[in-house]
């Protein structure tokens, strides 16, 4: 039976460190996990989180860098944000507010605890940073469920970004509990209880078998907790024997799910970024390793910027 996980303190829920929480040393003193030693200021309106210092906060470039799909822009500049059964909306017009019925989770959920000036600094004078920590400077890795994010990015997988939208939400109106005015992200007993035939009724295409099996192994005990006390590597492996999960999809599960810092999704663009640094190309396995040992434990911070920043520009 899957059950939440993650809950705790940390950037996957732990209240102490473990392997997951990779320590960082950052300007002499020490990130741990998602239990820095700074935080982003924010102040509370009844269930409002009001952003005034908006230098490591922005909303357009934290949803736009491919980390999450559940979101619609509703104005100039506001957003409509879900995740599991959950809604929030961001207005940024140089103050920011996040306005929901459960400030805790949305806090969580936006990584508010985490100090990204100090992890924008110690990023800035390694190879290629600078002008990618300045042109996405305000870019969060956001805390997802682990299961959304399974699910979401074997959608993913040779996919484009309006495709995934419709089939997530296609999913969720059909299979997801009816919220107010949304539908919240289906479990994976309402998904396992679905053929492939159904996923391929809604647009999934060679994925609707691999949305099946790997909802009916979550619903029958696949352990989604494990990554949360395993290294990079090893979670990346562990994550890999679910049909339809490939390395790169497992390192996008890492990250955006867990917040595991040491892996490195390798993409078309990050193909394209490392073929700037070195002037070869490599496997995608290669340029993973060349990545991580490039950027250390702040790898997955890296990767978001520098795929932010060589898509855009």
């Amino acid at each position: 039976m899957y059950t939440d996980v993650c809950k705790r303190s940390c950037a996957v829920g732990h209240s102490v460190a473990s392997q997951c929480c990779l320590a960082v040393n950052v300007n002499n003193y020490t990130i741990f996990g998602k239990m820095p030693q700074k935080r982003l200021k924010f102040t509370m309106a009844d269930d409002d989180i009001i952003i005034k210092d908006t230098r490591d906060f922005d909303i357009r470039q934290t949803l736009d860098c491919g980390q999450i799909f559940r979101y619609s822009k509703i104005g100039e500049n506001s957003y409509e944000v879900f995740s599991k059964d959950k809604r929030c909306v961001v207005t940024q017009e140089g103050v920011a507010v996040i306005s929901s019925d459960d400030a805790a989770y949305w806090h969580r959920f936006f990584d508010l605890d985490n100090d990204y000036g100090a992890i924008k600094n110690a990023l800035r004078d390694k190879p290629f940073m600078k002008d990618a920590v300045e042109y996405g400077g305000g870019i969060r890795i956001l805390n997802q469920d682990p299961f959304e994010m399974l699910i979401s990015f074997i959608v993913s997988a040779n996919n484009h970004i309006p495709r995934i939208k419709g089939i997530l939400s296609r999913m969720c109106e059909g299979l997801g509990e009816k919220m107010d005015g949304y539908y919240a992200f289906p479990t994976p007993e309402a998904m396992a209880a679905k053929d492939a035939d159904y996923y391929a009724s809604i647009g999934a295409g060679y994925r609707a078998e691999y949305l099946s099996e790997t909802a009916k192994a979550v619903a029958d005990g696949f352990d989604l907790s494990k990554p949360c006390y395993m290294d990079g590597d090893a979670a990346n492996k562990y994550l890999c024997t679910l049909k339809g999960v490939g390395p790169k999809v497992a390192d996008c599960i890492l990250l955006f799910a867990y917040h595991k810092s040491d892996v490195f999704p390798v993409d078309t663009w990050i193909k394209k970024v490392y073929a700037d640094m070195t002037g070869n190309d490599a496997t995608n396995k290669e340029i993973r390793k060349y990545l991580i040992s490039t950027y250390g434990n702040l790898s997955g911070y890296a990767q978001q910027y520098l795929f932010f920043n060589k898509r855009d520009n």
